[in-house]
């Protein structure tokens, strides 16, 4: 499944420098396909590809839950364009 994020920073210097620590470990099933933030580094929406929303939401909270507010919801594939194959 595809999960997406919505990420609101209040310090991203903390959240970016602890994305870089947690990219490169992240368990087997579970892939950040597209991370995309603004020019600011202050908000982004991430596409991950997971057996489930909670187990994206097991990773991220504990790494960047204390300097961001992070929405997440599983993505209707049915109705979606443009997810990778």
């Amino acid at each position: 499944m595809f999960v997406v994020i919505q990420h609101q920073i209040s310090d991203p210097r903390v959240f970016w420098g602890k994305a870089q620590q947690v990219l490169p470990g992240l368990p087997k099933g579970i892939r950040a396909l597209q991370i995309l933030p603004n020019k600011e580094m202050t908000q982004a929406v991430c596409v991950w590809e997971a057996e489930s929303v909670d187990a994206v939401k097991q990773i991220i909270e504990p790494s960047v839950g204390h300097v961001s507010k992070n929405a997440y919801f599983a993505v209707e594939e049915a109705n979606a364009k443009g997810l990778p194959s």
